[in-house]
């Protein structure tokens, strides 16, 4: 596998694989299925300790008004109209008050359940707590009688109101009280207590708001009764001394004064300005003649003017029928002219005349305008004064009518609360009362049971699928293949045999009947290398990992042997820091090998050796040298890679850890060729990213990778194994041992 195409597809898109995480599941459904037989099996443990509780319920109506006996006001005066009151009553119902009332009627602090003190504390604080030198401590702090009383009361109050549930019925004026309790026939006390206490109380709210209500009124009586006296006193004592009887004597008189006075002024007003009117228009017209004079309004009816008007047209219609028979001359015509001419003399005397009557009227009529206008300002001076009076009576009068009003308001009010002092109706009553419940309310030991298995079942799951996204390594070669974008060369399983007890795999291994398995994958990576390979005629392939431990040197062994059978194979131990080549092997660590022949010249016949069994050639590291990487970088070195590559057909190379030391990039540069080794669920997916990502820097063409360790159960889930052929015992060998792959 050539990174060339996929060098920069490090990270694919991820997609949601539901398979995967159902595959997920199912391999971890035995762990699933566990945790939650246990958890389940603590909760039946659980709830088959708790003690049972039971719930109790009555039933209460609370009334919008309360009936009363008579028709008379309720001294408590509540707006039940509003929403307001019923949920105040909700919450006098699990007022502390209606608490204390109920503790007390029915003794609840002697019950062990409402004082703790009472019942035995078995838990580890209380036996600690039991100890002489916690005693000896305690016996030091003294706790008064009464502070511990009043601590047992609390206690009681906050038990009480922790079992107390109200609960209004929407819509309607009902409310439910609930309690709970580990009896049943408490419970149903207590739910029917609580609801006569609240009746009670209330009651007794009223009645004591009436007696109080009565007192206050007797009181407030005596002094509304000297205040109205004092007041009838003051108002008598001012008709008196102002020598009046009523407010109509104070301004009757003045008033009807006025308004005559007002009358009179306005009628002279008015005739002065008619009289006022004809005159002028007389002195304008005084040598008009008498039809002209006749058009004023204000003299057209004056006697005089009317007869003298009347004789006048009656004398010129006999003038003018006279001219129709008679000349000028004629002497019937001049009598009629000379009667004309007199008329004529007649009314300019009369004009004349009056207009002097008018004059003298309109004159009288000014004076007379003139004394009934002082006369009148002088008469509302006088009214000015009398108001003030009949301010001072009026305010007076009402101070009087006022106590008399309130004080009567309070002698009915006495009455009413008198008559009804002895009685006051309840504003609620009972639609239920509680009975014996029968059966717990709980715990609901079906329900619980079946949540903690339900739940645990879904914890569980996602439990393992989220510790299956915190993981950072990688499992398997899909696995690898989903995340990179790569595919690996092969995988290799897992070890787990006795036989194989050794930290570090021998040779052996790959020769083993039992390990079956374990050689087909190691052939199988050795097929996907020769095909790598095989257009480039590469020969070289350098092993490396991320780190140590990680199983590089097994796999260049194994795979150097896998190809030993086919070809002539060479392994080359580049691991100068830390050899382990030729111990593998059965030789010592530090068998003549590559330092030597390099460093000191010994041959490299005598540093090569032959594996008789499989026929694999070794090329120890040789004995420690301070510089490798000086040495692995000279030209005598590659100069040697050139030799053997003519000699051997395969040449597989061992090298340091990626990401510890710079070795195996130099060697990898050299031979151009390297296949990385992933130690599954072990290796950090970063650690593999920065290993991949280093070559890629460098420019070595990465063949592939290795996953090696990989557990056989996810093999077999992956390819398989263990479903055919002699791959069917594979995973059951041996007792388990795992051994690492180093």
């Amino acid at each position: 596998m050539q990174t060339s195409a996929n060098e920069k597809k490090l990270i694919p898109e991820e997609t949601l694989d539901l398979a995967k995480y159902l595959l997920l599941l199912k391999n971890n459904w035995f762990k699933i299925a566990l945790f939650s037989v246990l958890v389940t099996a603590l909760a039946i443990l659980v709830v088959f300790s708790l003690t049972p509780k039971y719930q109790a319920t009555s039933i209460l109506m609370i009334e919008a008004e309360t009936t009363n006996a008579v028709s008379i006001e309720e001294v408590v005066g509540i707006d039940s109209n509003k929403k307001e009151y019923y949920q105040t009553q909700f919450e006098i119902l699990k007022s502390s008050q209606v608490a204390e009332r109920v503790i007390e009627q029915l003794s609840l602090e002697s019950l062990a359940e409402f004082n703790p003190a009472l019942s035995p504390d078995k838990s580890l604080m209380a036996q600690i707590k039991s100890l002489p030198l916690f005693q000896a401590y305690r016996s030091e702090v003294k706790v008064s009688e009464e502070k511990i009383r009043e601590t047992t009361r609390q206690k009681a109050l906050a038990i009480f109101a922790s079992k107390l549930r109200v609960s209004p019925i929407r819509k309607t004026q009902l409310v439910k009280i609930s309690f709970i309790s580990e009896s049943p026939e408490l419970a149903a006390k207590v739910a029917n207590a609580v609801g006569e206490a609240y009746i009670e109380m209330n009651v007794e709210a009223r009645l004591a708001a009436t007696k109080n209500a009565s007192v206050w009124i007797s009181n407030r009586l005596q002094e509304l009764e000297g205040e109205l006296e004092r007041s009838e006193r003051r108002l008598t004592d001012y008709l008196t001394s102002e020598q009046l009887i009523d407010d109509s004597g104070i301004d009757a008189l003045a008033s009807t004064e006025i308004s005559n006075l007002s009358d009179r002024l306005a009628e002279v007003t008015d005739h002065r300005i008619e009289v006022e009117s004809a005159y002028s228009s007389l002195r304008r017209g005084k040598n008009l003649d008498v039809a002209a004079i006749a058009s004023i309004p204000a003299i057209s009816t004056h006697p005089q003017v009317v007869e003298i008007r009347k004789l006048k047209v009656e004398v010129e219609k006999n003038v003018q029928e006279l001219s129709l028979r008679y000349g000028p001359e004629h002497e019937k015509m001049l009598q009629a002219r000379a009667q004309l001419d007199s008329i004529d003399s007649q009314s300019k005397d009369l004009i004349n005349q009056l207009i002097k009557g008018m004059a003298k009227e309109l004159a009288a009529l000014k004076a007379q305008e003139k004394l009934l206008g002082k006369e009148l300002a002088n008469k509302k001076d006088n009214f000015q004064s009398l108001s003030v009076k009949k301010q001072r009576y009026e305010s007076l009068k009402r101070e009087v009518e006022t106590n008399r009003q309130v004080l009567g308001l309070f002698l009915t009010r006495q009455k009413e609360t008198t008559a009804t002092s002895d009685f006051q109706a309840a504003n609620a009553r009972f639609t239920d009362h509680a009975r014996i419940p029968l059966v717990p309310v709980k715990p609901n030991k079906k329900m619980i049971v079946v949540v903690a298995f339900a739940g645990s079942i879904v914890f569980a799951m996602i439990l393992v699928l989220v510790t299956d996204a915190l993981r950072n390594t990688i499992a398997s070669a899909k696995e690898f293949e989903d995340r990179f974008g790569l595919v690996p060369l092969g995988s290799v399983p897992q070890i787990i045999n006795k036989k194989f007890k050794r930290k570090d795999l021998d040779n052996s291994v790959f020769y083993d009947e039992s390990m079956l398995p374990f050689s087909e994958s190691v052939r199988s990576i050795r097929t996907a290398v020769s095909l790598s390979t095989l257009s480039s005629k590469q020969k070289h392939l350098a092993i490396t990992s991320s780190l140590p431990s990680e199983g590089k040197t097994t796999c260049s062994i194994n795979l150097a042997m896998a190809f030993a059978k086919m070809e002539n194979a060479l392994l080359i131990d580049c691991d100068l820091r830390k050899p382990a080549v030729a111990e593998r092997f059965g030789f010592k660590k530090y068998h003549q090998g590559l330092t030597n022949h390099l460093l000191m010249g010994t041959s490299l016949e005598e540093c090569l050796i032959v594996d008789e069994k499989s026929g694999l050639t070794l090329l120890p590291a040789g004995m420690l040298t301070p510089n490798p990487q000086e040495l692995l970088s000279s030209e005598k070195f590659s100069n040697l890679i050139k030799e053997l590559g003519k000699r051997f057909d395969r040449i597989i190379i061992d090298t340091p850890p990626t990401l510890v030391v710079s070795d195996s990039m130099i060697l990898s540069k050299l031979v151009g060729s390297v296949a990385i080794v992933i130690k599954a669920n072990s290796t950090n997916v970063n650690n593999i990213r920065n290993t991949i990502a280093k070559h890629i820097a460098h420019d070595i063409g990465i063949d592939g990778v290795i996953i090696n360790q990989v557990p056989q159960k996810t093999l077999k889930e992956e390819y398989g194994y263990g479903s055919y052929g002699k791959y069917g015992a594979y995973g059951s060998y041996g007792d388990n041992h795992t051994v690492s792959q180093a």
